[in-house]
């Protein structure tokens, strides 16, 4: 995906201006597997665009557990780990596989949000989107069987199971490793017996 292609195609930008100033103002950004784009308390300098590759947002409970926040998978999508662009990040943000970004500096999106009433509603939208996806996860975690959250994965994240280590998954999900495993087993059996 080109910079014009991230710009107009999956943020629907269609201002020629705000759409130059942008593609000016962004650099590629490579991240290898494994690597941090964020630590966990550190403030964000640029917003990052994911061009391709899986992100996984996580933090610690108080025993030290790995805890899977979310996953960043749609090309286009601002990978920020908080609403508020100068925020510390109250999580770690790491590539699950390489992957590519464009990247744009805060001090260039905030001089850009001033300027641009199109740039203002697109993070208007970016936030209600965001808020929608992580309260959709929430209740899910929060009313749904084992079976119906990882069936509501696989539909949601298709073919991230294979990408992904599933122990990042059962904590994403809130189910053990051996939990997803057994529902694994049981829906792969349930297809096969129809």
């Amino acid at each position: 995906m080109t910079p014009l292609e991230m710009f107009v195609d999956a943020l629907h930008l269609t201002d020629p201006a705000l759409v130059e100033a942008l593609i000016e103002a962004s650099v590629p950004l490579h991240l290898d597997q494994g690597e941090l784009l964020i630590r966990e308390g550190e403030r964000p300098t640029v917003v990052p665009f994911l061009l391709e590759g899986i992100v996984r947002g996580y933090l610690f409970d108080e025993n030290g557990r790995e805890i899977t926040d979310c996953f960043a998978v749609q090309p286009g999508s601002p990978v920020m780990p908080a609403a508020d662009l100068q925020q510390p990040s109250p999580l770690y943000l790491e590539a699950v596989v390489a992957c590519e970004f464009l990247v744009v500096s805060l001090a260039d999106i905030q001089r850009l949000l001033g300027k641009y009433e199109e740039l203002q509603q697109l993070y208007h939208q970016q936030l209600l989107d965001s808020f929608a996806r992580h309260w959709e996860i929430k209740t899910t975690l929060c009313r749904s069987s084992a079976m119906q959250r990882y069936q509501w994965f696989l539909e949601k994240y298709p073919g991230l199971i294979d990408q992904v280590h599933h122990r990042s998954i059962a904590s994403f999900l809130g189910m053990t490793p051996v939990t997803l495993s057994r529902q694994r087993s049981a829906l792969l059996q349930e297809t096969q017996e129809t």
